[in-house]
């Protein structure tokens, strides 16, 4: 277990605080790709599924478990890890998303106004930072920028 806490620092995969999701959810989820096991957090073990898909299922879903849970705070964990979520990758990622995504209608209605409200003062890579920032905060609250707004 402290060879995956180690190699997934070594990533550079921050820890989830919960004012850090768009950017955690990234790097977790291009982490787990590059695992194959990002298909475990969207969708749950097919139930016709046999008895040796079904182990391997459930031992690639602990896996995705432990690397997911090894990069929340101590906070998040309490709110988010049950017994529940530690037996289904995708019911873990599920409640993660739903905690912290920021779904609300006013919480998207903000992230749209930083967005509007994004200037450039003479630094541009701080300028360029921050309009990458906005854009995957966007991105992951499923808000879409016109292309001309882009352009």
């Amino acid at each position: 277990m402290l060879e995956k806490n180690t190699e997934n620092k070594e990533l550079n995969i921050p820890t989830l605080d919960g004012s850090n999701y768009s950017q955690w959810h990234i790097h977790m989820k291009i982490h787990l790709q590059s695992k194959d096991l990002w298909d475990l957090c969207e969708k749950s073990l097919a139930e016709d599924a046999n008895t040796t898909a079904a182990s391997k299922w459930k031992k690639a879903s602990y896996e995705a478990i432990n690397i997911i849970i090894s990069r929340i705070s101590d906070r998040v964990f309490l709110e988010v890890v049950n017994p529940t979520t530690t037996e289904k990758a995708d019911l873990l990622w599920s409640k993660i998303k739903n905690q912290y995504a920021l779904v609300r209608p006013v919480d998207r209605g903000h992230v749209w106004m930083d967005w509007q409200r994004c200037v450039y003062y003479g630094n541009l890579q701080s300028y360029i930072d921050s309009c990458q920032k906005l854009l995957m905060e966007l991105e992951s609250f499923s808000i879409k920028v016109p292309n001309e707004l882009l352009s």
